[in-house]
């Protein structure tokens, strides 16, 4: 379980097939294996710590649902470790189980603001709520107006400059994971209809 509130930048020192090396921040490095990690919202399975970087092994539905098999030498990335029993839960609940992957259509800055308008997977157009929470790229983000073509965000200049979402461009790709908490409401709501067109091969 995460929070969506990003502790850390990471960079990535190689990037092969299923394996994936990024150079971590010092707190990340002690580690065992066997850890979890959010990296760019996506939980991991730490396989190997040394040399100031955490090793990890995608597999195939993890290269299929997100972006980490588009990575290479010198990207940065969002990393979170997960929530610890009696720690501040800030955020929302973030499962780093990514639903598809998005696509930025614009992006408009105004002062030190920025905003981008992101358009999803159609098959999960049906969890988009205004006011509602959305994990992008493993970031805790409210969703603001919703429109026929996405839904737009407002980026702080905190969350900028902390995390990849001050890097976004039209065109850029993003891990989506969409509120755990909706996707229960419509399932009571629909019954089994939601969950099956969830799991529905594309």
């Amino acid at each position: 379980m995460f929070t969506g509130l990003v502790e850390a930048k990471g960079r990535v020192r190689a990037a092969r097939a299923n394996r994936l090396e990024i150079d971590v921040a010092p707190k990340f490095r002690r580690l065992p294996k066997g850890s979890s990690v959010a990296v760019n919202g996506a939980c991991l399975t730490v396989t190997s710590a040394r040399g100031g970087a955490l090793s990890f092994h995608l597999v195939s539905e993890t290269l299929r649902r997100t972006t980490l098999g588009k990575l290479k030498a010198g990207d940065a990335v969002n990393l979170e470790r997960p929530l610890r029993e009696g720690g501040r839960f800030e955020g929302h609940f973030v499962l780093g189980h990514v639903d598809g992957v998005g696509r930025v259509l614009e992006s408009r800055t105004r002062g030190a603001e920025k905003s981008v308008l992101v358009s999803p997977p159609a098959r999960f157009r049906s969890l988009l709520v205004e006011k509602g929470s959305v994990a992008m790229d493993g970031v805790s983000l409210t969703l603001g107006e919703v429109t026929r073509r996405g839904f737009w965000v407002h980026l702080v200049p905190h969350t900028m400059r902390k995390t990849v979402c001050g890097a976004y461009l039209p065109g850029s790709k993003v891990n989506l994971e969409f509120d755990y908490l909706v996707k229960l409401a419509l399932k009571k709501h629909r019954g089994k209809t939601l969950i099956d067109k969830l799991s529905r091969p594309r």
